[in-house]
């Protein structure tokens, strides 16, 4: 067989498992078929075998979009008479070419081929080439190295509850540029080859990442909850603030003055107001109660210090109101390399469902810029890091609440301003 196939010149390459972009002729002709076979009428579907070759006849008459010809134009050097070209020459009832002499068919016949070929290689190359600008578009390089733990992806179709990952399984070798020796731990044959699209690389994870609101994979060595309230280091004094280094030191000096007449809405506490207020307008709805969910010990400690926090300050308070939502702790956002923090959360999906919404207009872009256009100073101030003012209503009472497991509580919040 090796020497058939030096002699044909045909390269021997394997393919890995459940990948058909690497033998994608043959997995693209089998879509192809499959699709045809498809859409034969349902009496002639059950005998589609003996219909597979009037099927294989009409698909080799058929250009392909990569080469250009059609299979029997490749092979045989000119196109089929199938029915439709014998009708076709019936109604145009073209004059016959005249007599040709064999050596003179064969020459011209081996020139006819020779162009083809070279004509349909040259188009594959720019379908390929195509082929490949697309793909790399959202194609991205993923290396391993032999020891590296990976996921890999099931060749069928989960279940609703069966994740399509299974793993974490060890990388043994690098076969080549984009396939690798996997130990996927089997009894028989553990050690496959697969391709690269097929792995993910494996992360640990730590215990802080995960969402505190069940018993299970707790520990006792796990950190508390984080301080949401008091987590930024300082005492929230004017000092800290940072100004640009192209003010003069006049124009510093000027700066911290300024602060220091306002340093009560540089405090790190949260505080109070009375100047607005706000309403959320559910019309005539029910009253929305949802269950809280289950947390552990542990967590449900921290949650009852949070709260109690939360009632010195104010910004909450006891309510026994028929609307009700559940905590949640929500993993923030952190830079690269910090510490993952949790956020005190409540799920107000039930409540937003039967909000309505007020409208609030948007001004426009290039107004606000003309209006800082005579500016002369420009500053930016950042209201999330818990500069906000707390406004505790009768209308909002019985509008806003959520659950915990030591009781219930109502609370509304707005920003400065």
């Amino acid at each position: 067989m090796k020497s058939l196939w030096d002699a044909c010149g045909v390269t021997y390459k394997f393919t890995t498992p459940y990948h058909p972009q690497s033998n994608g002729l043959v997995e693209r002709f089998n879509k192809t078929l499959k699709g045809m076979i498809g859409g034969l009428p349902e009496a002639m579907r059950r005998k589609w075998d003996i219909l597979l070759p009037c099927l294989l006849f009409a698909y080799r008459d058929v250009p392909q979009r990569g080469v250009g010809f059609s299979p029997f134009e490749l092979l045989y050097g000119y196109p089929v008479r199938g029915p439709l070209s014998i009708v076709k020459e019936g109604l145009e009832r073209a004059p016959k070419a005249p007599p040709q002499d064999v050596v003179s068919y064969m020459l011209a016949l081996r020139n006819q081929m020779t162009r083809f070929w070279k004509e349909a290689q040259s188009n594959l190359e720019a379908s390929q080439e195509v082929m490949k600008r697309w793909y790399d578009q959202k194609a991205t390089l993923v290396e391993f190295q032999p020891g590296d733990k990976v996921w890999v992806m099931e060749p069928v179709e989960p279940r609703a509850l069966q994740d399509r990952w299974s793993g974490p399984f060890e990388v043994k070798e690098r076969k080549g540029e984009a396939t690798y020796l996997v130990d996927l731990q089997t009894p028989r044959n553990p050690l496959r080859v697969l391709h690269v699209n097929r792995l993910k690389a494996h992360f640990e994870r730590s215990e802080v990442n995960m969402l505190l609101v069940t018993d299970e994979g707790m520990e006792e060595e796990s950190e508390p909850l984080p301080d949401l309230l008091f987590a930024q280091e300082g005492d929230g004094s004017v000092k800290g603030v940072i100004l640009s280094d192209s003010l003069t030191l006049n124009q510093k000096g000027d700066c911290y003055e300024l602060l220091e007449q306002f340093s009560p809405l540089f405090s790190l506490t949260p505080g109070l107001t009375h100047l607005c207020a706000h309403d959320i307008d559910n019309g005539d709805s029910l009253p929305v109660k949802n269950k809280i969910y289950r947390v552990s010990d542990k967590v449900k400690a921290s949650i009852k210090e949070e709260v109690s926090k939360m009632l010195a300050l104010r910004v909450i308070e006891k309510s026994s109101s028929p609307w009700a939502s559940p905590v949640v702790l929500v993993p923030k956002a952190t830079a690269p390399g910090a510490k993952p923090e949790l956020r005190f959360c409540v799920d107000y999906r039930g409540l937003n469902s039967v909000t309505r919404t007020d409208a609030h207009p948007i001004p426009r872009a290039d107004e606000l810029v003309d209006r800082l256009g005579a500016a002369k100073f420009l500053s930016t101030f950042d209201l999330t890091s818990g500069y906000w003012q707390i406004a505790l209503t009768e209308g909002a009472k019985e509008r806003s609440a959520f659950s915990t497991p030591d009781g219930h509580y109502q609370f509304w919040v707005m920003p400065f301003g």
